[in-house]
């Protein structure tokens, strides 16, 4: 019995000895962070920039992966809430993470998925009219459709059709 209760006293002198160890060290760690940010130096900048960089590049990837899994932007009315919502991020992080990573404000960044989605659409179907490829691909106008398709691909839409079945007709 007395064996008993000095196993138990030893292992609770034990567990108390490294909670203290980990509330020290978790203490001056807290205080590390607090120095770095009220003085911040160089080496110490280039290193959260690093770590800041990487986080915005998991909240990049994330997005990519939801746009491309969930095609939300099919929906007209899908919005930068609504894909922020979706990553659990706020509005302005995921603005400036979707122009840092693809050189594009929001509505550039969710007009290219519809525009690859469209292009996938006329390669699937090349019976499908450019009115219609713009409603399926989430566009609100066949203007706004021809603009975008234009920025991006460098040619109307009707001229990138035309050329997909002159090459589609040309194949064995």
């Amino acid at each position: 019995m007395n064996l008993l209760l000095l196993s138990l006293a030893l292992f609770c002198g034990l567990a108390v000895a490294a909670g203290i160890g980990l509330y020290v060290r978790l203490r001056r760690k807290e205080a590390h962070l607090k120095t770095l940010l009220e003085q911040p130096g160089a080496q110490d900048e280039e290193s959260a920039s690093y770590e800041m960089t990487a986080i915005d590049q998991m909240l990049y990837d994330r997005c990519c992966r939801y746009m491309t899994e969930r095609r939300p932007y099919l929906v007209e009315s899908f919005s930068l809430q609504d894909l922020a919502n979706a990553v659990y991020t706020n509005k302005g992080s995921l603005s400036k993470t979707i122009r840092r990573f693809s050189g594009r404000n929001f509505r550039q960044y969710v007009n290219y998925y519809r525009i690859m989605y469209a292009m996938d659409l006329f390669r699937n179907n090349m019976g499908l009219r450019v009115t219609e490829l713009a409603q399926l691909s989430g566009f609100h106008t066949v203007t706004s459709f021809f603009q975008n398709f234009k920025n991006i691909m460098g040619e109307p839409p009707s001229h990138w059709c035309a050329r997909m079945r002159r090459k589609q007709s040309k194949k064995p």
